[in-house]
């Protein structure tokens, strides 16, 4: 799974903190909702859309993408999604495109991009260069942890943890998203060793909904490893807990999909309703 998908899931339990990051000011910020929304007729995905509310036509439709791969076609194949989009929800509202770098050096483009550059509409966010530490949303420091050096980590995890203590009852499973940063972070490392580098306990970890669902000793493992057969047998377990037992078809498919692939896949079981959604192809490839 990519780091953009670990943003999205911030962006969907708080979705004005998009608008946060990219300091902008929208009047109703806390009514926009964030998901995907596919172009049917080319089978592309905005993987991220800030939706505004109803009652508020003045406020931006707002496109999110995170991007933490260097890619020269970015911007053309983003707008060109964009684009499709516009043509065929024919949304009344303006709009805007927001892009977040960890930071500058990531950025790559091509001259056939360069005017889409300076578009009005468009806003980069060089994430290193926010002061994510020092706000009061605990949220950013999340988002912190992803692009600091290692020996930062434990500063942010403290905080998260006194911030957890202090405020039991706000409704966000902080360790579970804790977890998960720290996991993607630091995927060579062992759960008992995250356990034991950042004070974890044994409990904190093991409760978490993301640990319960998606993870087993053997799977961490394969995350350590760093190897395709990790991500397969991750990505096998996810998809037999959302759609039920997977044919033997399915199965040799995964176990012949590159690393890279198998990322792009596990990245669309978030919003898939069918394993034709993760896969891409119809249903009689699955048979």
């Amino acid at each position: 799974m990519k780091t953009d998908t670990l943003f999205y899931r911030l962006f969907q339990t708080e979705p004005s903190l998009a608008l946060e990051l990219a300091g902008l000011d929208v009047p109703g910020s806390n009514k926009y909702r964030f998901g995907s929304h596919e172009i049917k007729q080319t089978a592309f995905r905005l993987d991220g859309v800030l939706e505004a509310p109803p009652d508020q036509p003045d406020s931006p439709l707002v496109f999110v993408e995170v991007q933490f791969q260097p890619d020269e076609a970015f911007y053309l194949r983003f707008f060109g999604e964009i684009i499709l989009y516009l043509r065929q929800y024919n949304p009344v509202q303006p709009w805007l495109a927001l892009v977040f770098y960890p930071y500058a050096q990531i950025e790559r483009t091509i001259k056939a991009a360069l005017p889409f550059i300076g578009l009005p509409s468009l806003r980069r966010v060089y994430l290193n260069e926010l002061p994510l530490l020092e706000s009061a949303n605990p949220k950013l420091w999340l988002i912190a942890l992803l692009i600091v050096e290692e020996s930062q980590l434990a500063t942010i995890v403290e905080k998260v943890k006194a911030h957890r203590a202090n405020n039991p009852s706000d409704g966000i499973d902080w360790m579970e998203l804790l977890e998960t940063l720290l996991i993607y972070k630091l995927p060579t490392i062992t759960r008992e060793e995250i356990q034991t580098m950042f004070g974890l306990r044994d409990i904190d970890l093991k409760q978490t909904r993301f640990y319960r669902d998606t993870f087993n000793e053997g799977q961490l493992e394969g995350v350590k490893k760093g190897r395709a057969e990790g991500e397969a047998a991750l990505l096998l377990r996810i998809l037999d807990r959302r759609f039920g037992p997977l044919s033997k078809a399915v199965k040799e498919q995964i176990a012949a999909t590159d690393a890279e692939t198998l990322l792009i896949y596990g990245e669309r079981v978030l919003d898939a309703k069918s394993l034709e959604d993760v896969f891409g192809v119809t249903g009689s490839l699955l048979d």
